[in-house]
């Protein structure tokens, strides 16, 4: 706990140079909150009002503004923004470059590929109010997605990469394409996400061996 910065901070976690926690903004209240076994790589910003749980990682230059959410074992590599007003469950890993607008909800043992943009205003300049995106349990996005305002993706979902996600995808479905086409999930893509690939490999190239989510 570091009371003069404002943010309370897990024990054995790692915050490189250059990251500014507990970045305050008009009306935050409380301090930012990151769980045990944490690293926080240089150049990320994490606002006021954001509670994030133990093993997470954040890439370099990684933006999550106020309100966040965030489960424990959450990976969020370089690049990316997460805009505030997020829920993330547990097991998530977001890849470099990607872009989550505020009141997105995402589930539990969740791959986002990179370069995934996630859109939540229908006609955005010419009518107000937000239309957020949802994502179930064990989905996988593949790189360079684009998911439009409103839809809600169900468990178990696999979209294949450069994918435009125009309407909302069932449980255990298969969904690729301009636009979207959606299919039955074939059986050899399995049923939920490889947890040793989601919990491990945190970080490439300063990766310290976790075998701790094998208790889970």
């Amino acid at each position: 706990m570091d009371l003069e910065l404002k943010y309370f901070l897990g024990e054995d976690s790692i915050v490189e140079p250059n990251v500014i926690l507990s970045y305050k903004y008009l009306n935050s209240k409380n301090p930012t909150k990151i769980g045990e076994f944490s690293h926080i790589h240089s150049g990320t910003v994490i606002y006021q009002d954001t509670t994030i749980g133990s093993h997470f990682t954040a890439g370099h230059n990684v933006t999550i503004r106020a309100n966040c959410q965030i489960g424990n074992r959450v990976v969020v590599l370089h690049g990316t923004t997460l805009e505030g007003n997020i829920k993330v469950g547990n097991g998530v890993k977001i890849m470099a470059h990607v872009y989550i607008p505020s009141q997105t909800e995402i589930g539990n043992m969740v791959f986002i590929g990179p370069g995934t943009n996630i859109l939540n205003a229908t006609l955005p300049m010419r009518k107000t109010g937000l239309n957020p995106v949802k994502i179930g349990n064990d989905v996988v996005i593949g790189g360079g997605v684009t998911i439009l305002p409103g839809i809600t993706i169900g468990n178990n979902a696999f979209i294949g990469a450069g994918s435009v996600v125009t309407k909302n995808i069932p449980d255990n479905t298969l969904a690729y394409g301009n636009p979207i086409q959606l299919k039955e999930l074939p059986a050899d893509f399995g049923e939920g996400n490889d947890p040793q690939q989601i919990f491990t490999g945190r970080d490439l190239w300063n990766n310290n061996e976790d075998d701790s989510w094998k208790n889970l």
